[in-house]
């Protein structure tokens, strides 16, 4: 998945933003060459990405972040929008709100959400740069279908609001709630929460996902209901989409978080 960014941009999708007539910006952000962990690496992503978004809203610019993995996009849109004002809507197969003592796998971006809301790895989270955690009433997962047993009892005690992907008739009005508290929104969209039978986005993709089509209305939907400030397209893995479907719908994905209010692009 770490490869997904570098093959869409290879592959072409700023030319195809540019050709849809969106001004798009490209900006890149890597690892140093130095030996890293998984959270020192998550650490120094967050960072960077934190002070890039920063500036590109700085030029009145909409962020979407392409990102191998959920954390690094997650943590860093969160921080740099700051979590008061800020309502999430987290599209995924998965709910990734696992912690260390939950997660058979360990797999730290299987805990991003978890991680985002203050749940784990707290020492960790004191690095990042301007973390607040965000209530987790602020929260709307979709289309989340892979959850492990005891990460569904973690979710059941929390106040994340859950529309499945056969429920998106109630996302308006998740919505109209979410607007109430909060003055715009982060849209992180895993392309894994699209069903497989429009194309295999990771080797985690699965059954019961949500179409393009529905996925495009929830976007359009959610574009019209509150500011999309930050956008992200994570978890896209080139060599499980071995016939291109999903890196052809994800300038789709991309036009519509960016095309909300009518602002430039910044990728």
């Amino acid at each position: 998945m770490g490869r997904g960014p570098g093959v869409l941009i290879a592959s072409g999708l700023v030319d195809c933003l540019r050709a849809r007539d969106i001004e798009a910006e490209l900006v890149s952000i890597r690892l140093t060459d130095d030996f890293q962990t998984e959270g020192s690496a998550l650490v120094q992503l967050q960072c960077r990405a934190v002070a890039e978004i920063r500036a590109a809203m700085d030029r009145d610019s909409r962020p979407i972040l392409l990102s191998g993995n959920c954390g690094p996009a997650a943590l860093s849109a969160t921080a740099a929008l700051g979590a008061t004002s800020t309502g999430v809507i987290w599209f995924d197969a998965h709910a990734d709100f696992n912690t260390p003592d939950t997660s058979a796998s360990g797999f730290l971006d299987g805990m991003s959400l978890a991680i985002v809301t203050g749940e784990c790895w707290p020492q960790v989270a004191h690095r990042f740069d301007h973390f607040e955690r965000v209530p987790p009433e602020q929260i709307i997962q979709v289309g989340v279908r892979d959850i492990d047993a005891e990460e569904e009892e973690r979710l059941k005690r929390s106040a994340i609001k859950r529309i499945g992907p056969q429920e998106l008739s109630r996302l308006a009005a998740a919505l109209r709630d979410l607007a109430e508290r909060v003055s715009h929104v982060y849209v992180h969209l895993d392309v894994d929460v699209v069903d497989i039978s429009e194309g295999s986005a990771n080797s985690y993709a699965c059954a019961g996902g949500l179409s393009l089509e529905e996925l495009d209305r929830a976007l359009d939907l959610i574009g019209a209901s509150l500011p999309i400030a930050v956008g992200s397209i994570t978890s896209y893995d080139p060599e499980a989409d071995s016939d291109g479907r999903i890196a052809g719908a994800i300038p789709r994905m991309v036009e519509l978080l960016a095309r909300s209010g009518h602002v430039h692009g910044a990728i």
